[in-house]
This record gives structure tokens, C-alpha cells and sequence, in this order.
């Protein structure tokens, strides 16, 4: 199997490296050269952490034709506010047959890709799928990808979900942790970033500004900022009720995917031992903001308002952030307008996403 890795960021290059070190033929693409100009130099990723191996690529590039030609599987692992860009990058060069999985596609990104897809004119036999989370725990350091974990269920979902079995084929023989969700509303309405990232940046923002280390997730997330993030969430669950997706709860979340035991979601994160060497940010202008809420409360916040469920933490959220940072995040974020959903009832919205 033939496989591109689109980005070269923490995520991109520990998959390209382990895919490389799986035995596949990687192509590694990147919009700017200031990624890869090291990378081509080496010929390839040291992988280090749970890896420890230099990992050859076929293909180090910034020529998305070059890097898209002749592969089967194309895994997009870019910040989801990058989606629309990629797909209409990668629209003029994709051929009859390639599956393109979002790592991970956040809330709506399946969806907003195909859209994409097809306005610039790309048939139906391209598969479009989303992962509701990334598969590495891993981090650039140096010149080392230093993956420190690995989840163990990376649920995936196609759009229609007639597609996923098709999809989770291929994903297998890549690792065991990916498996079939039941649909793009199941992945999307799990994006468990969104419960964590923002409003704990919110609540550290003077300490990030200040540029003071600390960790992100163990020393981030107090008692009282857990039980803000537990409103948060069970926000999160009754929009997806609304869509019948079942839904873990983030204290859930972190045991089956990290094993964690505590009695509450402070005590899970503090037991977490994954998380205790993501540190903080060291500028407010990162994606745990800039991503996380545009493609992520916002569209739940706006699926809620679809099926008539309120949400006031999650728009709490979402309008303290768009003051600090003088950003419209509902007018650049995904909608039930801009995923062309509107006009559509939960029930119809369901049926579409499954295909029927």
C-alpha cells in the first residue's frame, strides 16, 4: 500500500516515520518548505520515544501532485482549520479509488471536505473519511518525532457510512487501534479536543501570555476548572443524544483510551501519566483555541440550536474567547450553514450522513 502523509507537523511526522517503519512507501507533503528542508536533507524521520529508528520516506515534498501521485491512502494530519485548504490543493491531482481519512477530522470535517471536493469538481469515487482522534500522543523535538503514546480506540467513520468498512480495511493493516464508528456525527460529536482545549487555555491565559511553563493538562486543569470542563461535556452528550450518537464522557473517554482510574475527570487527568509531559503553549495564538473552538463548539453549538438544545457553556465559551481575541469564531467556524446542512431536520441530517 502506497500511502501520503499530508503535513509535517508533530502529528505528520510520527505517522509518516511509523508508517515507514510498518514497511509502507510514505510520501510526505507540506504547504512550506521550512518543515521538510531538514527532512529532505535526511532522507527521512528519526523516530524517537516509543520508536527508536530512523524511518526512510519515498517522497519529502512541497509538490502536492508529486506527493498524491499513485497512492491508495492519503492521511491528512493538519490543524482542522486547514481542512477547506488541503481539499481544494489536493482536488485537481486525486485519482478514481483513494480513500483520504481526516487525523482527526474534529466536528464536521468529513463532511466539510467532500464539500469541498465536489465544488472543485471530484466524482463520488474518492472515499472522504474522519478520525475522531489522532493516533499518536506525539510531539517535534529537535530533530526527533517523539511519539510518547499511543490510544487505544481511534474510532473512524466515512461519509455516507456505507463507506466505512471499506475505509477501516486499509486503516488495520496500519494499526488495530482504528475501528469502525457508526457515522461522521459519531466521530464529530466525540471531539473530546474541544471539551479540553479551550477553556483551559481561557483559564491559563494570563500565565501563557506571561510565558510560563507549566503543565498544560496536570497543572492546567484544577479541581474547580474539571468541573467546568464536566458542564462543558454534558453539553456536548445531549447534542449528540439528539442525533442518536452514543457518546463517552471525557472521565470515560480518558479510561478506555489511556487507562486512567480516579473518581472524576480532575483525578482521571491527574492519574493520566501521557499527559504529564504536554506542556503549555508558549503563544495565545494556537490551536487550542484557533481550532479547536471553530471546529468544534461551534458546530455543536450550532447542531444544538438545530434540534433545540441549548448550550450556554459551550457559547459561554465561545464568546469569551471571540473577546480576547477579536475574532468572529461563529462567522469562520463550521455551521449548519456552512456544511450545507440547513433546511435539514436531526432526522434528515442523520439519514444523509449515513447515506440512506
Amino acid at each position: 500500500m502506497q500511502i501520503a502523509v499530508l503535513g509535517a507537523g508533530n502529528g505528520g511526522q510520527a505517522l509518516a516515520g511509523y508508517l515507514s517503519m510498518k514497511g509502507f512507501s510514505v510520501n510526505l507533503y507540506n504547504r512550506s518548505e521550512m518543515r521538510v528542508t531538514q527532512l529532505k536533507k535526511n532522507g527521512g524521520v528519526q523516530l524517537s520515544g516509543l520508536f527508536k529508528e530512523f524511518a526512510p520516506l519515498n517522497v519529502i515534498t512541497t509538490n502536492i501532485r508529486k506527493a498524491l501521485k499513485a497512492v491508495d491512502l492519503i492521511m491528512v494530519v493538519v490543524p482542522a482549520h486547514a481542512h477547506k485548504v488541503i481539499a481544494r490543493i489536493c482536488a485537481p491531482h486525486l485519482s478514481e479509488g483513494q480513500t483520504i481519512v481526516l487525523n482527526p477530522g474534529r466536528t464536521g470535517g468529513a463532511l466539510e471536505f467532500r464539500n469541498v471536493l465536489r465544488e472543485e469538481g471530484v466524482s463520488n469515487n474518492v472515499h472522504v473519511a474522519e478520525a475522531q482522534t489522532f493516533l499518536f500522543v506525539s510531539r517535534v523535538v529537535g530533530p526527533h518525532a517523539a511519539v510518547s503514546g499511543i490510544k487505544k480506540s481511534v474510532p473512524v467513520a466515512a461519509i455516507p457510512s456505507s463507506d466505512t468498512e471499506n475505509v477501516i480495511k486499509p486503516l488495520k493493516e496500519i494499526h488495530e487501534s482504528f475501528e469502525g464508528a457508526k457515522n461522521v456525527l459519531e466521530t464529530g460529536l466525540n471531539n473530546i479536543g474541544a471539551i479540553f482545549h479551550p477553556s483551559t487555555m481561557i483559564f491559563n491565559i494570563g500565565r501563557v501570555e506571561s510565558q510560563d511553563d507549566f503543565g498544560y493538562y496536570v497543572d492546567g486543569i484544577t479541581p474547580e476548572i474539571a468541573r467546568f470542563l464536566e458542564r462543558l461535556d454534558n453539553e456536548r452528550r445531549m447534542v449528540a443524544r439528539a442525533f442518536r450518537v452514543k457518546t463517552l464522557s471525557t472521565s470515560d473517554w480518558l479510561r478506555t483510551v489511556y487507562s486512567a482510574e480516579g473518581k472524576n475527570l480532575y483525578e482521571l487527568i491527574q492519574d493520566n501519566g501521557k499527559y504529564r509531559g504536554v506542556g503549555s503553549p508558549h503563544s495565545l495564538m494556537h490551536r487550542y483555541i484557533l481550532e479547536d473552538i471553530p471546529t468544534g463548539l461551534v458546530p455543536m453549538s450550532s447542531l444544538g440550536s438545530l434540534v433545540g438544545v441549548e448550550t450556554p457553556v459551550i457559547d459561554t465559551v465561545i464568546g469569551i474567547a471571540s473577546q480576547f481575541y477579536r475574532i468572529d469564531f461563529r462567522g469562520r467556524g463550521r455551521t449548519i450553514e456552512s456544511l450545507r446542512l440547513k433546511g435539514m431536520t436531526g432526522e434528515q441530517i442523520i439519514s444523509y450522513v449515513n447515506g440512506d
